[in-house]
Formats: structure tokens, sequence, C-alpha cells
């Protein structure tokens, strides 16, 4: 099996296709959901998939015509709500941090939350905006997805901002993205390292990397990691943060992967870097503060739980809201145009312990403040855990 196809994330997505603006296209509804690739989803399901034993050993193929169909359908839920498939393109383009549109997300009511790292709407649109109109027409989702899906052609937004209306121009485009971004805050004597970071790629161990480099050489007391949006990804990239956060521990495991009993030849562990292949900027980092939400999940999950057996409980504080809940991962299989994501594995840390179904408790509950900009010392989680962190009380 290859490494770069694990993963642990929950299939929604949002941050990276449709809520965000980004309208991105697939290329699945043209495709012909073939005899033999049913048969071959229907295997899985009955052999690497985790809840094998659960699954119908007889399937009426004719009810299915789109492979996330046939997979709702033979999925055990609950627990499973997250088993899903994706094209090649789509997966790629995951990865490799590419897709087009604007690049930000909104609430129903239209309050912009979030604005992807280097988009279209980057530093045009701001979280806490509330979009009124498009193109002079009262803002509606399709409104939004049209505009968005209309490349290289600019779309005026009348915004709201801080109870002004103002407009502004962004043109949708294809994009490269990026989903870290760090600062160092200066709180009462301490040095606090800041990392947004917004979804577990395989191509941003450069940009988290450089991050924690910066951080090493202002020598900070306390680190901040804002997974609040943070869905998962790529365990690999999961356990070389674990690496950027501590280099107290080389060669000692940080979590592995449980497969089914009739997959245990699968069983994968991950490991703290060896002393000789630490470069010397990593961190070593006593107590760690992470900003979660029910979107925080997956891979954002594993590493604060792979953290909890060193630093212990009372020093992997989590501010915000419970996560999200996923203590299982999943290992792409091809088809064709396909990749298909099943459940296979628990994942659990050097404890031997996995996250609940029901999530990580928050340490301290606080709201996502999207009147603030994330890393706004004055945004209500990331305030909560500043004033955590000289007090032990919460805000």
């Amino acid at each position: 099996m290859t490494r770069r196809l694990l993963f642990i994330f929950i299939f929604s997505l949002s941050f990276l296709f449709n809520a965000c603006g980004s309208g991105a296209s697939s290329d699945k509804a043209v495709q012909t959901f073939s005899q033999g690739e049913k048969e071959f989803l229907h295997t899985l399901f009955l052999t690497e998939y985790l809840w094998y034993d659960q699954v119908a050993q007889t399937v009426d193929y004719t009810l299915f015509s789109q492979s996330q169909e046939m997979i709702d359908a033979l999925r055990i839920n609950p627990p499973d709500h997250w088993s899903f498939t994706m094209t090649q393109q789509e997966y790629e383009d995951t990865n490799n941090q590419k897709t087009s549109g604007f690049g930000f997300g909104y609430t129903s009511d239209f309050f912009i939350y979030l604005v992807r790292i280097n988009s279209p709407a980057y530093n045009k649109l701001y979280r806490g905006d509330q979009i009124l109109e498009i193109n002079g027409e009262a803002v509606t989702e399709l409104l939004i997805t049209q505009a968005s899906q209309n490349l290289n052609t600019p779309a005026t937004f009348t915004l709201l901002r801080d109870g002004t209306p103002i407009d502004v121009s962004v043109t949708p485009s294809e994009y490269s993205f990026n989903v870290s971004l760090g600062k160092t805050l200066i709180h009462e004597d301490k040095k606090v390292g800041y990392l947004r970071y917004d979804a577990f790629t395989e191509s941003s161990v450069a940009e988290f990397e450089q991050i924690f480099s910066t951080f090493y050489t202002q020598h900070i007391n306390e680190l901040v990691i804002d997974l609040r949006y943070n869905g998962g990804g790529s365990i690999v990239t999961a356990s070389v943060l674990l690496d950027n956060i501590s280099n107290a521990y080389a060669g000692q495991r940080q979590m592995y992967l449980d497969w089914n009993e009739n997959y245990k030849h699968n069983n994968a562990s991950y490991t703290f870097e060896d002393a000789d292949l630490q470069d010397g900027n990593e961190l070593t980092m006593k107590r760690v503060f992470f900003l979660t939400t029910k979107d925080s999940a997956s891979a954002s999950e594993a590493v604060i739980n792979a953290l909890k057996p060193y630093l212990g409980d009372a020093n992997v504080i989590t501010i915000g809201d419970n996560t999200h809940g996923k203590p299982v991962g999943m290992s792409g299989r091809t088809y064709g145009l396909n990749y298909y994501f099943l459940i296979n594995f628990f994942v659990r840390n050097n404890a031997e312990q996995s996250t609940s179904f029901d999530g990580i408790p928050a340490t301290c509950y606080a709201q996502d403040d999207i009147t603030h900009p994330l890393g706004d010392p004055q945004e209500v989680m990331l305030k909560t855990a500043l004033v955590y962190m000289t007090t032990g009380v919460c805000l």
C-alpha cells in the first residue's frame, strides 16, 4: 500500500471545495458506473472496510447509477458518515492545493467566516463581511455558485462591512492556495507562536516547516495551533507536524493504524523523527493550545490525541468546542478515474487510545468570533487561549 494514499478527513471537504465558493467541477457525472466498478466497490466493503462483517453479502447493483449513491447505501451509518469517492483530478488538486472560484466560506446568512489564503478573494473579502448583493442582485447561494463558476469574469460584491455598505470586485479564477499562516504574538511576558492551519495536505509541509523555523529563531514560549476549520488530510503530514511541535521524543511512536481483523498486516506505526534526521529547527513544547470546533476532524484530532501520552492531558489544551469525532481513517483505492476512500482503520496513540466518536471535549468553551480576523488576539477563541495561558482559567 502506498503511504501517500492514507488519509483521515471528513468527506464534506467544505473548505477545499464548494463551501468556499470554489466552483470546483467534477467529471463524475459523465462517467459510467459500470458493473465491474460496482463489483470492485462491493468487494472493498466486504474485505478492507473496517466494519466489513456488517455489510450485506448480496447487493442489487441495478439500484445504483452513481458510485457515491452505492457507498451511502452500503456504509454502516452510524458510525460511518465519511466513506466517499472522488475523481483522480479532485484528489490531485486537493493535494496540490489547487482549485477555482473565489475562495471564501460563508454562513447561511451570508456572513464570510473564512477566506482561503492567496485565493482571488484574499485581502478583498474579509471575515465578518456580510454579502448583500452580487452584481446588483440580492444574494443567494445560487448566485454565489454561478458567479464563482464564471471564471475570469469580475463579480461585484455589495458588502456590509463595519456597518457600512461597500462594493468590492473579485474575479474568480483557477488558483493555488496556502493552508498555513503563522505569526508571533506578545502576550504579557510571553512570546506566543500562532499557526493557522486549514488542511493536512501533502504540499503544506514546506509551508508550516518554514513557520516553525521562524518560531524557533524567535524563541517562542507558547504555541497555539488554530485547527477550527481543519477537516483533516494526510497522516504523513500529521506526523511531520508532530515532529515540528517537539523533538524530545525521537524514535518514539506517535500513533498507529489499527485495521480490521483480516487486514492486521496493514497496521502501520508513525514515529517521531529520529534524532539524526532532525534539522535543528524543531520546537520542544511542554504544552500546546489547539483552537477547535466541530469542523476540526480526523488528522486534527489525531495530532491532539498523539500528544497526550507525552505532554499529559493537562498540557494539551483545546479551546472552542468539541471536535468532530472521527477516530478512523481510510486508504485510497483506485478504479478507472475514481479514488475510493472507505473507512479502513482506527487511529490510536501510543497509549493505544483512539478519540471518541463524540469528539475531543474542549478544555474551555468559546465561540467562533467571526467579527475578528483569525489570529487577532481579541478574537474570542484566541483571547480565551491567551487568558488560560497565564491564569489557568477559562474566559
